[in-house]
């Protein structure tokens, strides 16, 4: 199964909390598309990178709010004042024979998996520097709808965003995310058909809290409705994953993503 990287989810992320603060000055967050290029590791714990597309949406239909995030989509079915709440689905990378590592390659394939699970997110600051400023923290807790992996996929963020001008917006988001025993092993151990089919020392890895991420973003308006969007980040693995040889003799546990793409309001 051909997957996507694990990063990829939090390209979409910063587009996403951009929305309420570009609508500074309007009633309610505009609608908005954005499609762009981006470069991110191989496979979760690479050292290899590759580049793929992404893409970001949000719109309000019903009174329930769409959210197109990376490889997953979201919907805020409560929204009211600085509180918004509701459900998401959202697609967690695995590793497969196309990646670039010649050794990682001789482990066995994992498959990816859909995670569905539920997502808060509150407004608890504005005019902490001026009088545009907010800060947000969210969080989000969700299972394997596939099957394919048992335990908690999970993320908290604290995001600061302000303009720095009437044409440009600066985010700024600090990230945590864990997920469960099966995954950790499944994309950072290392048995003993692995270790003797790659040469790798046999590890077995425990889930837990699986990295801190911070991602920046810089939104240029060129236009009424058009925006250029740019961004980059960073992602540590913590523990046992940061721990698996897969990481520290085969790939880094630093993993850095950028992109930069385009965007219409409306």
């Amino acid at each position: 199964m051909r997957r996507a990287p694990a990063t990829s989810f939090l390209i979409g992320l910063p587009l996403l909390l951009a929305s309420p603060a570009l609508a500074q000055e309007e009633v309610g967050a505009p609608n908005f598309v954005a499609f762009g290029v981006a470069t991110a590791p191989d496979h979760p714990g690479s050292d290899d990178y590759r580049f793929l597309p992404f893409g970001a949406g949000r719109a309000t239909l019903g009174g329930v709010t769409y959210q197109v995030e990376g490889p997953g989509l979201s919907a805020a079915f409560i929204n009211e004042g600085p509180l918004e709440a509701g459900a998401y689905v959202r697609w967690y990378g695995g590793r497969d024979d196309d990646i670039d590592d010649a050794v990682v390659r001789l482990l066995p394939e994992r498959d990816g998996a859909a995670v569905a699970g539920g997502f808060v997110r509150l407004q608890v600051a504005n005019g902490v520097a001026n009088q545009y400023d907010r800060v947000y923290v969210s969080a989000r807790a969700g299972g394997d709808l596939t099957g394919e992996y048992g335990g908690v996929f999970w993320s908290t963020s604290l995001a600061y965003a302000t303009p720095l001008s009437r044409t440009t917006l600066f985010i700024a988001n600090l990230s945590v995310s864990g997920s469960g025993d099966d995954y950790a092993s499944a994309l950072f151990s290392v048995d003993a058909a692995g270790a003797a089919a790659s040469g790798l020392a046999p590890y077995t890895a425990e889930g837990g809290v699986q990295d801190i991420g911070l991602t920046l973003f810089l939104d240029q308006q060129v236009s009424e409705n058009w925006s250029v969007t740019g961004v980059f980040g960073a992602l540590q693995l913590q523990g046992d994953y940061a721990d698996s040889p897969i990481v520290t003799v085969r790939g880094d546990d630093t993993a850095y993503f950028a992109g930069i793409g385009i965007g219409r309001r409306f």
